[in-house]
């Protein structure tokens, strides 16, 4: 708008507007705009909805009042939204539809607009031919330009073949197998042969499953292709209760969408963990709501296994000496025969780095002697190889992370472990002298969109350095005493430790010493300590005053105290009087903001702890009724607005909507059925529509009586109905696929693989 207009505006925070979303002056408002984003509404709620903003704007009475709404409207719509406003506006200019904010978009010279906010690219219907989230779409470069290296390896085996025949019936998929077995691999090329059919990728490697749920196409016909590698973690059930609702809300909606697919791989152990973990999880696993592939090693045939083998030889230009080493007395049968070959060993003892270690005619003995002792391949290399500086290096970037770190919080918490250390030399650059070294070889440097991150070359380099952490207790201390990052406690200690230390550090105050993701973070972290424990620290006093304005809508790790938890304790007498809580709480100002970007749940939990208090202290003010109500009307609305109805569909039995909804008829003497899919998407909205209202009434109910009394649901709203009509359509093409393992041969395939390696 401000491009358009050729004026500054001002935006403003969610909520309660009084008819302003931009404006171009807080006192004169000569100019104002207001947004409705009724994207997927009918023009009579839009129509509903302005005529309540005519006496705000009469009121206001700006020079210039522009609209701009997120719906295609006719020319009888705009006539009529103009005739509202005609006071107001020069021309019917001022009425913005979507068609003309596409067409705005479009122009060359607004293409920075576009560049510079990603969610432009994720809905505009027509400005783009890839619709691609910021973060995902460099993300998903990486991943082609891994895939397009990988794919000289790659042996198409029957587990793969079999992946692709259930994706294309079913479209959900995950895999399971141990580590280095190839889960990723097989993920990778899976995601490559549906690109080639015209699906478009969703993958990041930074596990925000909201971001991915974001970047896909509202286009019903929009055929995607999600990917989450290694998404439960590397050595525990580590999502936060938020990521797991995240997943099984976004495998629901794959579940409903014809043209998108999802693939998830997880080791094995991790699954069956955060099966036992999450009640919902199991559930969904158990009922073959996703069907789970395990990539057991013992099913890949011995001539795949020789493929793959062979293919790492050729492609990574083994030198024709080390070949022979491999050839002589067939010795390559050994290797494929052994009960530990995994790709990821292959992978491995095919790297230049690690082959030219060894004499040519030791080349066989050096790849037996890493499948004999897998453990050992990293421990050699660790020990024996690696500087002690190097050493120190791997375990500080281990106390960081088990995937990738910010290159610049990695390189701030080692030099605080160099300076620690003895007998270093501070006159040479040791933080790019140890990049040099380990590049390639142990770590990786990725560069996402000029930002560089540091991680690991793969998920066993973790598996070692994690026995390490807990056998040798002189590193881990020594690490310790050099945290500077707030996350490394919860790496370098163990559960029953950590109240233990983070008691500590806030009696000693040398939580300041250390950093965090953001203030808001330690805000609610020292806050929480403080109610936990009972401390009494003067100089706490404003980080206090700042959760309450600012951090409480932050979310928490389940081990810490809730919002709920804590604002309780801060109104008990004890520390309610020694941190002033009472200055905090009488002022409308910090009311605001405290309950003014919550969600609903929150909201209501905030408002009873509050309104119990006042009641209790004879502190009743009438603008905190007044507040309360407009904050809850407010949130209500978004409540229902951003409801995800593919969560709900599942709560039905889409069989009995569909009986309901067939009709029969006979034809010259045969019997056929029509199914009226219009009158069951109605009927399930209508049930879902019900069930939400008594959701939302339950939520209420836990609030004052006088204060429900003068709520109300909203009168009109609507509800997503392209995700209903997807669950419909859902189980009218579902089709039982039997996945049963096939038969395998005893055959040993022994000449096949003497031809591949003899030829």
């Amino acid at each position: 708008m401000e491009r358009k207009i050729s004026t500054s505006l001002r935006l403003f925070s969610k909520g309660r507007d009084g008819g302003i979303d931009l404006t171009d002056n807080t006192y004169t408002h000569n100019i104002i705009v207001q947004v409705k984003h009724y994207i997927r509404s009918s023009y009579s709620n839009l129509r509903t909805s302005l005529r309540k903003e005519i006496e705000k704007v009469r009121k206001l009475h700006p020079n210039q009042y522009y609209i701009c709404c997120g719906m295609e409207l006719t020319d009888s719509n705009i006539r009529e939204i103009y005739k509202m406003f005609s006071d107001f506006m020069t021309t019917d200019k001022n009425i913005v539809t979507l068609n003309e904010i596409d067409e705005f978009l479009q122009n060359q010279e607004n293409t920075d607009i576009v560049r510079k906010h990603h969610k432009l690219w994720l809905y505009s219907s027509k400005i783009l031919n890839e619709i691609y989230n910021q973060n995902i779409f460099i993300d998903c470069e990486t991943l082609l330009c891994d895939i397009n290296e990988d794919s000289d390896f790659f042996v198409p085996t029957k587990i793969y073949e079999a992946c692709v025949d259930h994706l294309e019936q079913n479209g959900l998929l995950m895999i399971t197998g141990g580590p280095g077995v190839g889960k990723t691999i097989t993920s990778k090329m899976l995601v490559l042969y549906f690109a080639t059919q015209g699906y478009r990728v969703r993958y990041t490697t930074n596990g925000d499953i909201a971001n991915i749920k974001d970047s896909l196409s509202l286009e019903k016909d929009q055929k995607e292709i999600v990917l989450l590698d290694d998404c439960l973690g590397q050595h525990y059930f580590k999502m936060k209760q938020t990521q797991e609702n995240e997943l099984l809300s976004l495998i629901k909606y794959i579940k409903l969408s014809k043209n998108k697919k999802l693939i998830l791989n997880s080791r094995i152990t991790i699954f069956n963990e955060a099966k036992e973990r999450s009640t919902e999880f199991n559930i969904f696993f158990e009922q073959k709501k996703i069907k789970n592939h395990t990539i057991n090693m013992d099913e890949i045939t011995p001539l795949e296994k020789a493929k793959i083998f062979y293919n790492h030889l050729k492609f990574k230009n083994i030198p024709i000496d080390y070949y022979n080493s491999i050839r002589e007395n067939k010795q390559y049968l050994k290797i494929i025969q052994h009960k530990n070959y995994t790709p990821r060993i292959i992978e491995h003892v095919t790297y230049e780095h690690n082959y030219l270690k060894v004499q040519a005619a030791m080349y066989f003995n050096y790849i037996f002697e890493a499948l004999t002792n897998p453990n050992d391949i990293w421990k050699n290399e660790f020990e024996q190889r690696l500087q002690s500086i190097d050493r120190a290096f791997l375990s500080t970037l281990y106390s960081l992370t088990d995937t990738n770190v910010d290159y610049d919080i990695l390189k701030k918490c080692f030099y605080k472990r160099l300076s620690r250390m003895k007998n270093i030399d501070f006159t040479l650059d040791n933080w790019s002298l140890v990049l040099s070294r380990l590049n390639q070889s142990i770590i990786n440097i990725i560069d996402l969109k000029g930002k560089k991150r540091v991680g690991v070359i793969n998920p066993s380099v973790n598996d070692y350095l994690k026995i390490v952490f807990m056998n040798n207790l002189l590193e881990l201390g020594e690490v310790r005493n050099s945290i500077s990052y707030f996350i490394q406690f919860e790496r370098c200690y163990p559960k029953e430790e950590l109240p233990h230390i983070y008691h500590q550090l806030i009696v000693s105050e040398k939580i300041n010493e250390i950093e965090f993701v953001s203030m808001h973070q330690k805000n609610y972290f020292v806050t929480a300590q403080i109610c936990q424990n009972s401390i009494k620290n003067i100089n706490y006093k404003e980080i206090i005053s700042d959760y309450f304005n600012y951090s409480y809508c932050n979310s928490y790790p389940t081990n810490w105290l809730t919002h709920f938890e804590i604002i309780d304790t801060l109104l008990n007498d004890e520390l309610y009087l020694f941190y002033s809580i009472e200055l905090l709480i009488n002022k409308k100002g910090n009311i605001e903001n405290l309950i003014g970007h919550l969600n609903l749940d929150e909201l209501i939990f905030t408002i009873s702890l509050l309104d119990d208090f006042y009641k209790i202290n004879d502190m009743e003010f009438l603008w905190f009724r007044l507040l309360c109500k407009e904050m809850i009307d407010n949130t209500v609305m978004d409540y229902i607005e951003n409801i995800n109805t593919s969560d709900y569909c599942d709560n039905y039995d889409i069989s009995e909507l569909i009986t309901a909804n067939t009709r029969t008829y006979w034809t010259r003497g045969d019997v056929e059925e029509y199914i009226d899919k219009d009158s069951a998407v109605s009927a399930l909205e209508k049930k879902i529509s019900e069930e939400i209202e008594n959701e939302i009434k339950e939520k209420l109910s836990l609030l004052d009586e006088g204060l429900i009394n003068t709520l109300s649901l909203p009168e009109s709203y609507s509800l997503n109905t392209t995700e209903i009509e997807n669950a419909i359509d859902s189980y009218l093409r579902e089709i039982t696929y039997d996945n049963s393992s096939r038969s395998r041969s005893s055959e040993s395939f022994v000449s096949e693989i003497e031809a591949i390696f003899e030829r």
